[in-house]
């Protein structure tokens, strides 16, 4: 899928809090999570015209990647674009997070975004199985749910519901489309001290176990799904290294 990035110009009224005024001002506020930085324009509290345009860029450290930004987001080109731009027509604060490292832990020979793609596999596999079309993978969806599994390691739980600051399940929903959500917590051991699994048995394990489930199962089977995306983090609880695995799906209700 083709993500269009509207390029604009900087903003040239923009400074760091305590600057010149330029007229009617706002103050944006520029954060980041760990594994990387905002490196146009910077960090921290600026000011800036009201109604001008602020190049962003989002740079990740070695091992990571960026996820979207969030906060006061109404404004922005691409939220799941880590070069983009924001109008300024109000004070807002933003953040730009990044995933956890990327590179797998100690042991585990498989990274995040294998699990991302062989769930895809698995699951399309499914749905041939059943004689249903395929899942295509959607960068938007993609990017809500690494946010989603992102969160429920950062905020230490696991269900459906969403932490403060995260985007909803509905995000950016088109009338008439419908979406649906599997979530799944993965040892990556069976047993501790033990071999850890591979890539191919953790993702079966996740699939096999949705597969039991009846409105997993349903989610998987569903005739009107079209596109899907997944997203996983890695959790270091004590014993067991766990895989936080959210999958969203969505297609045409009408």
């Amino acid at each position: 899928m083709a993500a269009l990035i509207a390029v604009m110009t900087g903003c040239s009224g923009i400074s760091p809090s305590g600057g010149p005024d330029y007229g009617e001002s706002c103050t944006l506020t520029i954060t980041s999570t760990a594994g990387g930085s905002v490196t146009t324009p910077g960090e921290g509290a600026f000011t800036c015209a009201e109604g001008a345009v602020v190049n962003l860029l989002a740079e990740p450290e070695e091992g990571y990647q960026f996820v979207n930004w969030t906060g006061n987001v109404g404004t922005i080109a691409n939220v799941n674009a880590a070069l983009t731009a924001i109008t300024t027509s109000a004070s807002y604060s933003i953040r730009a997070n990044f995933s956890g490292n990327s590179s797998s832990p100690l042991g585990i020979n498989y990274t995040d975004a294998e699990v991302e793609q062989l769930i895809i596999v698995l699951v399309n596999d499914v749905r041939q199985q059943y004689e249903l079309g395929i899942l295509s993978e959607d960068a938007l969806l993609t990017s809500l749910a690494r946010e989603h599994s992102i969160s429920m390691v950062e905020n230490n739980f696991f269900g459906h519901e969403r932490y403060p600051g995260e985007r909803p399940l509905d995000y950016n929903m088109s009338p008439g489309d419908a979406r649906g959500e599997n979530l799944a917590k993965i040892p990556t051991q069976q047993y501790s001290p033990g071999p850890y699994l591979s890539l191919q048995e953790v993702c079966e394990w996740a699939v096999s176990g949705w597969m039991d489930s009846d409105g997993h199962r349903a989610n998987i089977l569903q005739p009107i799904f079209t596109e899907t995306g997944v997203g996983v983090s890695f959790s270091d609880e004590g014993d067991f290294i766990y895989l936080y695995i959210t999958q969203i799906f969505e297609g045409d209700y009408y």
